[in-house]
């Protein structure tokens, strides 16, 4: 699904960002090149970044601490 219309980012470009260890929106389109145009894709952006890099950070058992 293509999140960024103005510089033709998907949404899977975001997530390999995140993966990469690109902490937010910002930084991830820097890394794919580019930076925010309009701004109207930045909150999503975002919010996909901040998804990813929590689906990197394994569950801590709390019954250990």
């Amino acid at each position: 699904m293509v999140i960024c219309h103005c510089n033709l980012i998907r949404e899977k470009d975001i997530r390999a960002a995140a993966q990469r260890g690109c902490p937010d929106a910002e930084t991830a389109y820097r890394s794919l090149g580019c930076s925010f145009q309009c701004g109207g894709c930045e909150d999503h952006a975002d919010d996909l970044v901040s998804d990813e890099r929590a689906a990197l950070i394994p569950d801590r058992d709390v019954r250990a601490a």
